[in-house]
């Protein structure tokens, strides 16, 4: 066999020693396979774990687990009693409680009650009647997850929890700020006067 006859085993591999020569950076054959190839497995285990953490991260941010029920008041709107759940992962612990225009209450407490029982609205934590309602400050109970607000299948062994807040003036809006997964939200129930 002379020079000038090439087999065609060598002509493909001329072609594909040509193709290896080439740079790699062509639009041509861009996909997620030549990404992750190019990671090795450290760094698509790194880049799956970054997906999965901001996406749990915008789950949560995104859907509050906090979930406001009855809202009910006095009808000077001087004591307000507001009904939360939580529809969370893990349990809420409320942090602040203000109204109005961020001023501070003059009393709050969280009410820890039954779904039968329900909440009481009162301006004297207190007195004999309130004692019923298992009024505490609101850094000493976390809101247990799978708690809701309003439950019509709710049983005397559910607790629910309210917010009760007492102030000097009208009450028109209660701010709520609790605690996540280590996130803070912040939640604001206005009141119809």
């Amino acid at each position: 066999m002379g020079n000038d006859k090439e087999t065609p085993e060598i002509r493909r591999e001329k072609i594909r020693q040509e193709e290896l020569k080439k740079p790699s950076s062509s639009i041509h054959g861009s996909n997620l396979a030549d990404l992750v190839g190019s990671l090795g497995w450290k760094g698509t285990g790194i880049l799956i774990l970054v997906i999965i953490i901001g996406g749990i991260y915008f789950l949560l941010k995104f859907n509050p687990p906090l979930e406001i029920g009855t809202i009910a008041s006095s009808e000077n709107n001087k004591s307000v009693v507001i009904g939360i759940g939580n529809n969370g992962f893990r349990e809420i612990k409320l942090l602040d409680v203000s109204e109005n225009i961020n001023e501070k209450p003059l009393e709050t407490r969280l009410q820890v009650s039954n779904a039968l029982q329900g909440f009481i609205i009162t301006d004297d934590y207190n007195s004999e009647e309130a004692k019923e309602y298992g009024f505490t400050k609101i850094a000493e109970i976390a809101i247990k997850t799978s708690t809701r607000s309003d439950d019509e299948t709710a049983s005397e062994d559910d607790e629910i929890y309210g917010v009760s807040v007492i102030h000097h003036e009208a009450i028109n809006n209660v701010h709520i700020e609790y605690s996540h997964f280590g996130m803070t939200f912040n939640d604001t129930v206005y009141l119809n006067n």
